[in-house]
């Protein structure tokens, strides 16, 4: 076989490419819904708010949550093993080989890259920054790689590299402790849509409850992040911290949010076509989560505006509009629960 491509799909969640690689896979799979729908219902937010401070929760977080492993535990649908670079390095595979024939046995592989050797990426040529990319396909008569990232503009989006440059940007894998990782889509597994697994997670975020704290048999549960409800008193103090020129800029919580209540407008999509016909009325939950959603898309774009300007006034209008939807989640949840309670019943 001269050239492969694997399928990619797009995916609500690109915040963080702990989500966005493994969901770029499943999202090309209908079977995979009814486990993405009892999922990315609750967020964390670190109260110390250093550096990848929000998240989703999930058992993949991004951020510095102490959880268990780092190959994308939490997916189910996944098939996943790592491969150390320095095992490569001494049994003197050839990088570009063995990539060739991963992606030939249906393998994604997800490597970070040294980007100062990676076209289309902002650092290209410009300095060595080493950040994760997926290579999904090859054309040996082209000698080039497809493979998802952020490009030079930001855009998480699908690009190539050749395999001298490939070769390049990998080459210092091994020194820097980053392993192969390899994804491989489950054909076997099934996974029924919980309605229970909803509820209770809805739940959770309603009350502000520890996630982490049902999974003490993996590890201790955290003691310095807010979960739910309680994320929007963590945004706003950092938004304060920035008004009073503290801390760091990052859009990353508020894009997190925005993708957040789009993860929402899905699963109750998801579930109005699933139980169309019976006693549940979702409807209106659904337009008022679509409101909830244009307005986290607002803040983030006001957020990118400051980020941009530095105008305090524009953090000035963006805590209200985090209040607003505080209150509106606070309203509409109870109601989501309520009619989810319906279907368990019906």
């Amino acid at each position: 076989m001269n050239s492969k491509k694997l399928p990619i799909s797009s995916t609500p969640i690109i915040g963080y490419v702990v989500h966005a690689f493994p969901l770029s896979i499943i999202f090309n799979y209908d079977k995979c819904m009814p486990w993405f729908s009892c999922n990315y219902i609750q967020l964390i937010c670190r109260t110390t708010l250093r550096n990848n401070f929000f998240d989703f929760f999930t058992l993949c977080t991004a951020t510095e949550i102490p959880w268990i492993g780092s190959i994308y535990p939490g997916i189910p649908w996944l098939n996943t093993h790592s491969i150390d670079n320095y095992t490569l390095i001494d049994c003197n595979i050839n990088i570009n080989r063995s990539i060739i024939n991963s992606l030939m046995r249906d393998n994604y592989i997800v490597c970070h890259l040294d980007e100062y050797y990676v076209p289309n990426r902002p650092t290209y040529q410009k300095e060595h920054f080493f950040h994760e990319n997926m290579i999904y396909g090859f054309d040996n008569d082209k000698k080039e790689y497809d493979i998802l990232g952020f490009d030079s503009k930001g855009i998480f989006n699908s690009t190539k590299i050749s395999y001298d440059e490939f070769e390049q940007a990998s080459s210092d894998l091994a020194s820097h402790n980053h392993d192969i990782k390899l994804l491989h889509i489950k054909d076997d597994f099934t996974y029924d849509l919980d309605l229970n697994c909803i509820r209770n997670s809805l739940l959770d975020y309603l009350n502000g409850e520890n996630s982490s704290s049902k999974y003490t048999i993996l590890r201790n549960p955290t003691t310095d992040f807010a979960y739910g409800i309680d994320i929007y008193e963590q945004l706003i103090k950092y938004l304060k911290l920035l008004h009073n020129n503290v801390g760091v800029n990052d859009i990353r919580p508020f894009h997190l949010l925005w993708e957040h209540k789009k993860c929402m407008v899905i699963r109750i999509e998801y579930l109005m076509k699933k139980y169309t016909g019976t006693v549940c009325d979702l409807e209106a939950i659904k337009d008022e989560y679509i409101t909830i959603q244009q307005i986290c898309f607002s803040i983030r774009n006001l957020f990118l505006k400051f980020n941009m300007t530095k105008r305090v006034e524009i953090i000035e209008k963006i805590i209200p509009l985090l209040e607003d939807v505080c209150d509106r989640e606070q309203s509409i949840i109870p109601k989501f629960i309520t009619e989810i309670e319906r279907l368990e019943k019906a």
